[in-house]
């Protein structure tokens, strides 16, 4: 794992990346000067990039970015082999299994994601209503209007919408930005009873968990916070794996709890979006595992990131290696 290291010579403090290599059965410390202070996020960006290339050449794998806290090494190669495993069965499917295969991916996140904040309808339901959906907007552009959609069936057909906006600012390389997160929750409570004033803002109101002790910040403070998420973010994309870049981000966000609905399915595609951008795979948040998973968010509410990282690395090797099974 690439470090920031500090040495004392002379009487002076001097700073070096340094990562640790396995020669035979002797291990040995790679080191690259820094100066006698640690670079700026751009330049300590650009010197680990071309320190980790220089290693991945002479076969030195699993290497992680200097400000990672929690992913090991061996959980990075588990990471990057079961990445290589989903695309090796990716492109076994011919074009039509491989639309299908990520159709039902984008349904199970839907279903669950939905399920994990209290939606009773179960995959089939959600299949059913978004299988219906073409057939609504074709009969809304004819100017007939569609009135009695449920709650849970309008949330799924939301949820469904942002995952088409987040493709095309995929496509785009789009970086996250307050834009693009207010303009994802528009759609995401769009004909939400009771929250439609709500949609594409930060709270205006404060808000709290049923049957959850902590208490999330006011709502004068939340875009101040967001501003520092969004700043967070920036400086540290490059600096710290992927993977738990994501699972931070997802956890700082929850921690704000920046909207007045939505912020856990708002957390999960974000954090999905993180890791598709750094070309690692969509992972889905499993309906039966959300007793450990709000666990792991309750310590994260306590700064707490590392429950979270090591969960997010479990499921994301875990769905990869049963493909094909």
């Amino acid at each position: 794992m690439a470090r920031i290291v500090k040495r004392k010579v002379k009487g002076k403090l001097y700073y070096y990346l340094e990562e640790s290599i396995k020669q035979g059965l002797a291990w040995k410390k790679e080191s690259l000067y820094l100066g006698d202070s640690v670079p700026g996020a751009d330049e300590l960006r650009r010197i680990y990039t071309e320190f980790a290339k220089k290693l991945k050449m002479r076969g030195v794998e699993g290497i992680t970015p200097p400000y990672t806290e929690f992913l090991t090494r061996n959980m990075a190669l588990k990471l990057e082999l079961s990445t290589k495993n989903k695309e090796k069965y990716l492109k076994s499917l011919t074009p039509a299994q491989r639309a299908e295969f990520v159709k039902r991916e984008r349904i199970t996140f839907i279903s669950d994601s939905n399920a994990i904040e209290g939606s009773t309808l179960d995959y089939k339901q959600t299949e059913d209503i978004l299988a219906g959906e073409e057939r609504v907007r074709r009969l809304e552009k004819k100017g007939v209007v569609i009135t009695g959609t449920g709650r849970e069936a309008q949330e799924a057909v939301n949820l469904n919408a942002c995952l088409g906006m987040y493709e095309k600012f995929l496509v785009g390389r789009r970086e996250i930005n307050e834009e693009m997160v207010l303009r994802l929750h528009f759609v995401l409570l769009s004909k939400i009873e009771g929250y439609e004033q709500y949609r594409g803002i930060w709270r205006p109101v404060n808000v709290m968990i049923r049957g959850s002790p902590h208490v999330f910040p006011h709502h004068s403070e939340v875009f101040g916070l967001m501003r520092e998420l969004f700043g967070w973010y920036s400086i540290n994309k490059g600096l710290i794996h992927p993977v738990e870049l994501a699972a931070k981000f997802h956890t700082k966000f929850t921690g704000v709890h920046p909207f007045a609905d939505g912020n856990g399915r708002m957390a999960r595609l974000l954090m999905n979006y993180i890791l598709q951008s750094n070309g690692f795979p969509f992972t889905n948040i499993p309906l039966r595992r959300r007793s450990a998973y709000m666990k792991t968010q309750a310590a994260g509410n306590k700064n707490d990131h590392k429950p979270f990282t090591l969960f997010l690395v479990e499921e994301a090797v875990k769905q990869c290696n049963k493909l094909g099974k």
